[in-house]
């Protein structure tokens, strides 16, 4: 075991528990309560459907750490805080990341009434930290700095800066300590089999690259391992100073589809070109 993993663990030691996983059985909830639920068993997955929770399901999670919630309803959330009266909360339930996910009233409803009616329930005693995104920033895509101009292009990317504002609201007004997280594109293990990494590794296992259109396009990638890092040290790391900011979670490091093709390409061994 390597110095950052043992690192890891001493940080997830020390979260004030009971721990919240909103979100659970998304890609990088199921890897954040995975992490965490390896070292201490009073972390719990909350999902509203736990029998479409592919990834909880193939994790083997015990059914006691598995609690249905639906955060669209303010009762729902109240009964099981009032329950399990956690201490940190991570908020990774979201809809309209995808493609597929085009409900326009589902994206406000998930992204915006959902964090309000978790938020609601946080006290000054409660660490909230959400799960933001890169897409809070728009039209503005060019390396933005945290304090960067918000542009939304989407009905998705106006949710998310919705929430970002709550987040905002509630931390100097209730003093909740709660910390929002905007990611780039994350990608690793129980990631969605269509997404881009995915496809083009099930490609190349068979000797092909998925057809392309455009290879200047760029992206941030950061390793799922380090963006649950992320929020755990964000966990860790709120106080009255800092509490209610936006932080963005990403590599530092920008990567045009076309580098990503080359080096799928030179790794595997592949002749034929991934783009149109």
């Amino acid at each position: 075991m390597g110095d950052q993993q043992l690192a890891v663990i001493e940080k997830i030691k020390n979260l004030k528990g009971p721990i919240f996983i909103f979100g659970a059985s998304g890609f990088i909830g199921a890897n954040l309560f995975d992490t965490i639920f390896g070292i201490r068993k009073d972390c719990y997955a909350l999902t509203h459907d736990s029998s479409r929770a592919w990834r909880l399901k193939l994790l083997n999670v015990p059914y006691e750490n598995i609690i249905h919630c639906d955060i669209l309803s303010r009762s729902s959330v109240r009964t099981v805080f009032e329950l399990y009266r956690p201490k940190t909360i991570f908020n990774l339930a979201a809809y309209g990341a995808y493609s597929k996910q085009t409900e326009e009233n589902l994206i406000y409803e998930t992204n915006v009434l959902g964090t309000l009616n978790i938020l609601e329930l946080c006290t000054e005693l409660s660490t909230y930290i959400h799960a933001g995104s890169s897409s809070e920033y728009g039209f503005n895509s060019a390396a933005p700095k945290e304090d960067g101009v918000l542009t939304p292009n989407s009905h998705y990317s106006v949710s998310k800066i919705s929430a970002s504002y709550l987040i905002q609201y509630y931390a100097k007004l209730n003093a909740v300590n709660a910390i929002n997280l905007r990611l780039y594109s994350v990608y690793g293990p129980w990631e969605e089999p269509d997404r881009l990494i995915p496809r083009l590794i099930e490609n190349a296992r068979k000797g092909t690259l998925p057809k392309m259109v455009d290879a200047e396009i760029s992206r941030d990638f950061i390793y799922v391992s380090d963006a649950v890092e992320a929020f755990v040290d964000a966990a860790l790391s709120v106080s009255a100073a800092n509490r209610g900011s936006s932080f963005n979670i990403a590599s530092g490091k920008k990567t045009t589809m076309g580098e990503l093709v080359e080096l799928i390409r030179t790794q595997c061994q592949i002749k034929e070109q991934g783009f149109m």
